[in-house]
């Protein structure tokens, strides 16, 4: 009777010693999973930027340098677009007016590898990897979507875009140069409208030469 007995208790306490590690490597598995959860959010509120959701300069940067390299590598073009949102209503709060044009341009971005960034103190940029020489439809419907949640003469957008073929000269600096030079000119010569200028496939040599 006592051996019987000594042989259930033997079982249970295996039982529960089996459920009990089962249920610690659960845990442990779970706070594996919240402290990369937690390390991620971490990550990703440093990059953003607090006001609009988009991705602070540096970090928008940075992303676009890893494009451009990987456009070059893999010969997809890629497009860079930036705009410039300002004020006609006294009455509107600004800091509101980007937070809303950001909200409506991320929902424009539908791919994996796009990007919003904030550029400037009244500018906001989209990256846009794998994208060729039609991209300028893209940047009239991002501009009309910004354009129509606003009553008319409230704001004033003004839209920059270039699309790079992925020559050996394409890098982070040369593209955002060209387009401040391409949203810089058309503030000068035509504001309130969307400027876009393509480098097109037929121009691209693939061996650089």
């Amino acid at each position: 009777m006592a051996l019987t007995l000594f042989i259930i208790l033997a079982l249970v306490l295996a039982l529960l010693s089996v459920g009990l590690t089962l249920q610690i490597n659960r845990l442990k598995r779970e706070l594996s999973d919240y402290r990369q959860w937690a390390d991620n959010e971490i990550e990703r509120v440093s990059r953003a930027d607090p006001e609009t959701g988009a991705l602070k300069a540096l970090p928008f940067i940075e992303q676009l340098d890893n494009e451009c390299r990987r456009a070059v590598r893999e010969f997809t073009p890629l497009t860079l677009m930036q705009l410039d949102i300002q004020l006609l209503d006294s009455d509107l709060e600004f800091s509101a007016v980007l937070r809303q044009a950001a909200e409506i341009l991320g929902h424009q971005l539908s791919r994996p590898g796009d990007q919003l960034g904030r550029c400037a103190e009244q500018q906001l940029a989209l990256l846009l990897p794998a994208t060729n020489e039609h991209a300028g439809s893209f940047a009239e419907r991002c501009y009309q979507a910004v354009l129509e949640a606003f009553a008319p003469g409230q704001i004033q957008l003004t839209l920059g875009a270039c699309t790079f073929q992925p020559t050996a000269a394409l890098c982070a600096e040369m593209a955002q140069q060209l387009v401040t030079e391409t949203l810089v000119n058309a503030l000068e010569t035509a504001p309130g409208t969307v400027v876009f200028h393509a480098e097109y496939s037929h121009d691209f040599n693939p061996t650089y030469a």
